[in-house]
């Protein structure tokens, strides 16, 4: 029996660029039909197998926690964030390929998720992705 390991992955970006549909499609395989609103956090989780039938072999817990993308830069609502940002593997950042001002907030989001004020254990050294988004067929 292979060993379980955890492995904890944000996923950020503004409200309404796709990060509920993302961790549903990632951990579910299957299309999120009508998303709602995420307040707070949501979590999903998927069981990965690494190396499956090697001496190597491992099986991970992912955890894929979609923070709400409530705007807003007030540090009350940093604070709120802050405490989704401890003991992180992994990022997502993303963003609709449509909207721009998405895309130039990923920047945002990384700096928000690695201040070691909000983030005293959080994600320094961690791996990070962008994903691009959009519905519409035209980018």
């Amino acid at each position: 029996m292979a060993s379980l390991d955890r492995v904890k992955v944000l996923v950020l970006g503004d409200s309404g660029v796709g990060k509920s549909s993302l961790v549903h499609l990632l951990c579910q395989n299957q299309v999120l039909g009508n998303p709602s609103w995420t307040v707070g956090c949501s979590a999903d989780v998927r069981v990965q197998d690494y190396k499956e039938g090697t001496p190597d072999e491992k099986t991970f817990y992912i955890e894929l926690w979609d923070v709400g993308g409530s705007a807003g830069s007030a540090s009350s609502v940093k604070s709120t964030r802050a405490v989704f940002y401890n003991s992180v593997n992994g990022i997502i950042l993303v963003h609709y390929l449509t909207n721009k001002k998405s895309s130039q907030n990923l920047y945002r989001w990384s700096l928000e998720a690695m201040n070691r004020d909000s983030s005293p254990t959080g994600v320094r050294g961690c791996l990070a992705a962008a994903a691009g988004n959009c519905t519409t067929g035209v980018y």
